[in-house]
């Protein structure tokens, strides 16, 4: 393109490329759903600017992670346990994790987060599984007696040859055996009204912890278990009603969530002797009224804890809408290659009040929108406390989780970066097959690149790095073979991709790169880009807040579209999201809170139509 083109884009669009959820750019360590960074010119020299002051870092040059990473692990060619073995080995060479003295004290200060976790429900009203005594004697409650829950499978079929066997995303109570029946239901949704009555009629409306789970939004109330509990004990002790809850409490959790739990999950891992607590118990009020016309429900996430247990409390008469999404149920989609609606893809629902499904707190999932009328729900987080040592799974979740908080103490911006590389190198060690941990750790290497490229920028070298970009890509990649449906992982590998076709641009005279290897390097990002795009599509479908990431994929493959002047594609994506912008700026609120993100897609759009027009 020329210059006088370039110029005109950085002008008229503010230029930018959005890189969705957990993949903030080193200098803008945010907490946000999307990170945004400057691109082209204006992204190098902000970032020249921004480290001007900093000392060229003392970190392995790329030389120092043996060649290059294309020749040695090959996604056709390595078997898949040779290639993690490789992968992991550059990542361990540029770690330097000889010194495993850093390794210890990441992991002891990993431990003594769960030991306080598990200290601290220690000290709610809630049973572990070994705690069997009696607290409460009540008519319809005094006898414990553990209940074999019955259950069933819930499952998609990845493809109808048999290379693909089905896959279970979560297990339901068959209809023989509930974990709550009316009764109980009632006593519960009604010792819930009474605990949300006096946080109203108190001034301090914060008496109930916050979640550490659920997202604050619109239309959605909650209350945790434990806080409705110990309010009875302290405000109504002795009374028959106090006695009642706190001993359904008690036969809900060790007669008949333990038990299934232990049976369908612990039992089949190695290990297995933990004992089984409550992390967090939360009663969710969905309220589509309250929540306008937007829904009420929970974007995608993961829970911590091991297994969260989902209890319906009303009738699927009661409202329209909602249940959980599960990713994973885009699997026949993605892999197959079809094209899904909203038709062949439905949230998945407890067959009835008392009823619930469960599944494994680390898979990601939604609280599909409830469109009409109020859904309440249980939600128990499972976890599981080891007499000598936490369960890998739980020990991997916390590396993830608290990876950018433990490392912004880092006395330099490269320290911080390894210091992310190296907790998700951990988490990895815990779990082999831990996509986000992939996923996490390709965007911890990504960012490491990125300040790479900035300090070479003012050393006028930007040759030395290729190798890290690389290796970037290929945990990038690692990571689809777990989480195949994740948008987010999509985006992110079709910016990576970009990278490294402009490299190889910009060094086209050395030849490094033949003509159709670029054009499959292209065919890659297209098809990363349409990928993230199709699926957050599926995503929206049944209900799923993820306007934000939706948004920025398209931003970005309108972006690079149009950087290969390709005007009209750039148009037909750019269009799907830049008239939500004119209609954010007819609201209210007007055009201050309309998304960045929009309004670069709406610059974007109108620069690559003055384009067609010339």
């Amino acid at each position: 393109k020329s210059t006088m083109r370039q110029s005109a884009l950085s002008v008229h669009c503010a230029y930018v490329t959005v890189l969705c959820n957990q993949a903030a750019l080193v200098f803008a360590f945010s907490s946000s759903s999307a990170y945004v960074r400057l691109s082209s010119r204006k992204f190098i020299g902000h970032i020249t600017t921004k480290f001007s002051a900093v000392q060229a870092a003392s970190v392995p040059s790329a030389e120092s992670i043996a060649v290059e990473l294309e020749d040695t692990i090959s996604t056709t060619t390595t078997a898949p346990s040779e290639r993690r073995i490789l992968l992991l080995e550059k990542v361990d060479e540029l770690l330097s994790s000889g010194d495993q003295t850093i390794n210890q004290n990441i992991l002891a200060k990993i431990s003594l987060d769960i030991e306080n976790d598990v200290r601290w429900a220690k000290e709610t009203p809630l049973p572990f599984e070994t705690d069997h005594s009696n607290h409460v004697i009540g008519d319809d409650y005094s006898e414990t007696k553990e209940q074999t829950i019955e259950y069933e499978p819930i499952s998609v079929t990845k493809s109808s040859t048999e290379s693909f066997p089905a896959t279970t995303i979560a297990l339901r109570t068959k209809p023989s055996t509930p974990l709550l029946i009316q009764n109980e239901i009632t006593l519960l949704r009604e010792a819930v009204e009474t605990y949300w009555k006096h946080l109203s009629s108190t001034e301090n409306n914060d008496a109930s912890s916050k979640s550490r789970f659920t997202y604050q939004r619109k239309g959605n109330s909650e209350a945790h278990l434990s806080d409705i509990v110990r309010y009875y004990e302290q405000h109504h002790y002795g009374e028959e009603k106090q006695k009642q809850v706190s001993a359904l409490v008690d036969k809900l959790l060790l007669d008949r969530v333990y038990p299934w739990v232990r049976d369908a999950f612990l039992s089949k891992e190695d290990e297995s002797n933990g004992d089984l607590y409550v992390y967090d118990a939360i009663f969710i009020r969905y309220n589509a009224t309250e929540a306008e016309n937007i829904g009420a429900g929970q974007p995608l996430h993961r829970d911590l804890g091991y297994v969260s247990v989902n209890i319906m409390l009303n009738s699927q008469d009661e409202f329209d809408g909602g249940g959980t999404f599960f990713e994973n149920q885009l699997l026949p989609v993605v892999l197959n290659g079809g094209d899904g609606t909203s038709n062949d893809i439905q949230p998945l629902k407890p067959l009835g009040p008392g009823h619930a499904i469960a599944h494994y707190s680390s898979d990601r999932h939604a609280g599909s929108a409830t469109f009409d009328g109020v859904r309440d729900i249980l939600v128990l987080f499972v976890a599981a406390a080891a007499a000598e040592r936490a369960p890998k799974w739980e020990v991997a979740a916390r590396l993830k989780s608290k990876a950018r908080s433990y490392c912004s103490d880092a006395s330099s911006i490269d320290e911080q970066l390894l210091c992310r590389v190296r907790h998700h190198r951990l988490a990895i060690k815990q779990v082999p097959s831990d996509g986000e941990a992939w996923h996490y750790l390709g965007m911890a290497l990504l960012d490491y690149h990125s300040y790479e490229v900035a300090l070479q920028q003012q050393q006028q070298d930007c040759t030395k790095n290729h190798s890290i970009l690389r290796l970037a890509i290929s945990c990038l990649e690692e990571a689809t073979t777990y989480t195949p449906c994740d948008g987010r992982l999509q985006n992110n590998l079709g910016i990576a991709w970009e990278r490294l076709f402009e490299y190889h641009q910009s060094r086209e005279k050395e030849n490094e790169m033949s003509t159709a290897d670029l054009s499959r390097l292209l065919d890659s990002i297209r098809e990363s880009f349409s990928r993230s795009i199709q699926i957050h599509t599926l995503c929206k479908q049944v209900g799923c807040d993820v306007n934000t990431d939706y948004e920025s994929a398209c931003l970005n493959y309108g972006l690079f579209l149009s950087k290969l002047d390709d005007f009209e594609g750039a148009i037909d994506i750019l269009s799907l999201v830049a008239a939500n912008y004119e209609e954010s700026k007819d609201t209210d609120s007007g055009a201050v809170d309309a998304s960045r993100v929009l309004r670069d897609a709406s610059n974007l759009l109108g620069f690559c139509k003055r384009q067609i027009q010339k």
